[in-house]
């Protein structure tokens, strides 16, 4: 019998910076290098600052329909709350991150491979504000890492 985990996620601007990282790291590149005589490479620049905001918007200030607002264990099931409506029974990808303050979680719909959801825990210390509680974080990292079940042999 498993414990019931809720994880409410909260907006974050800590959280938006780090999923819209590779976004900006990519705009600083072309930035850079549209500068120097590569002056077509500039046009990339609009959708790279496209994908840096929707990553912000939607993993940062969860306010996009796909934002995963809350996660929830129950009865061994992991549960993603979207978009501050619909609730939906998920896997965790193998791709999936975990450290001691930080889970970058990918996210799918149990039996679909198709339309992954993407989900940043990050627990708070004096200088950053965070999104998820930490005790709560830190029973969902065990669950991760410990208690969930394995499939059952057929």
């Amino acid at each position: 019998m498993s414990s019931r985990i809720e994880l409410p996620l909260q907006p974050s601007l800590a959280a938006g910076l780090v999923a819209s990282a590779s976004w900006l790291a990519m705009a600083c590149f072309i930035l850079i290098a549209g500068t120097s005589n590569k002056g077509p490479l500039l046009l990339g620049l609009i959708p790279t600052l496209a994908g840096a905001l929707f990553q912000f918007r939607s993993t940062g200030l969860l306010s996009t329909k796909r934002a995963v607002t809350a996660l929830q264990v129950l009865d061994g099931q992991l549960y993603a709350q979207l978009g501050h409506s619909r609730t939906v029974a998920m896997e965790i990808a193998s791709s999936s991150q975990l450290a001691p303050h930080l889970a970058l979680l990918k996210l799918r719909p149990v039996g679909t491979r198709l339309f992954p959801y993407s989900a940043i825990l990050l627990t708070g210390n004096g200088i950053v504000r965070g999104n998820v509680p930490e005790d709560e974080f830190r029973r969902l990292r065990v669950w991760l890492r410990l208690g969930r079940s394995q499939p059952n042999p057929v």
